[in-house]
């Protein structure tokens, strides 16, 4: 009897739980509104400098009105609302999603320009996080990929009206890849390492030839080539230093390359080894 007394205990209590449950769903449930209105409400948030309201009222359209009138056009008002929102990761997949659903819509260049865009804007929070250093000391990985979908952009809509600034970032961004791989370089090469360090600058030299770091490039290029031994390839590189800067701050009145100098601590410490490179 006290067995069975318990069990039906339990049940009423768990059915009268499931009721109040039920009860509060229905209370909290708010009903299908027209999708004009959704998309005017997100709309007006939009105006309103409120971005994460209008892409509560964006994803209500979207989950109601899947195939609606203004779906489409709520799927590209997504991508900027949660690029105002700072969710850069989530502007990615939108644009990824409607890059897939939608590959000849008019607006198909403002998806492939947003997909580039959140890349690019999520590598420069990452990095300004870090304030007292400069950006081209982190990891240029997303820099890359933000610069590879720019450029994608680009190819793909050379005439579009976002050309001009996809352009103007790409720039940006290979001035800060180089500088990356010259702290990279700068680094190994106090290690004592001219071959990590070498490999570094040469990619510079001649993946991003364009830009404000190849003179420190091939500054280091000589020098680890001499640290190396390989006279020949040090005076190649020294001669192609003389013939682009002529004024260089590597090179002295009469011409000859000023060795760099390595700080004082350029032995790697007992930390630099433990921690396999990453510390010290």
């Amino acid at each position: 009897m006290g067995f069975h007394h318990s069990l039906l205990r339990f049940s009423g209590i768990v059915s009268f739980s499931l009721f109040i449950a039920a009860c509060s769903s229905t209370q909290v449930q708010e009903p299908d509104l027209p999708e004009r209105v959704y998309y005017d409400k997100a709309q007006q948030a939009l105006e309103d400098n409120l971005p994460s309201t209008a892409i509560k009222h964006l994803k209500d359209l979207d989950s109601r009105y899947p195939f609606g009138e203004f779906s489409t056009r709520a799927e590209l008002d997504l991508i900027y609302a949660q690029m105002e929102a700072g969710d850069f990761i989530a502007a990615h997949s939108t644009t990824e999603r409607f890059i897939k659903n939608h590959p000849e819509h008019d607006s198909i260049d403002y998806a492939y320009y947003m997909r580039a865009l959140s890349t690019y804007k999520g590598a420069e929070t990452f990095m300004s996080r870090y304030l007292d250093l400069d950006p081209s000391e982190r990891d240029s990985k997303e820099l890359s990929k933000a610069f590879n979908e720019l450029a994608d952009f680009t190819s793909r809509f050379p005439n579009s009206q976002y050309a001009p600034d996809a352009k103007a970032r790409m720039l940006h961004l290979r001035e800060m890849i180089s500088r990356h791989e010259l702290k990279v370089a700068n680094y190994y090469l106090k290690r004592k390492a001219p071959l990590s360090a070498l490999r570094r600058s040469q990619e510079v030299i001649l993946h991003y030839p364009s830009t404000r770091s190849v003179e420190e490039a091939l500054a280091i290029s000589i020098q680890s080539y001499m640290d190396l031994e390989q006279t020949d390839l040090a005076n190649t590189n020294l001669a192609v230093l003389k013939q682009n800067f002529p004024e260089s701050k590597y090179l002295d009145e009469e011409g000859k390359f000023i060795q760099l100098e390595l700080p004082s601590d350029a032995d790697p410490s007992f930390l630099y080894w433990i921690t396999f490179g990453l510390i010290g």
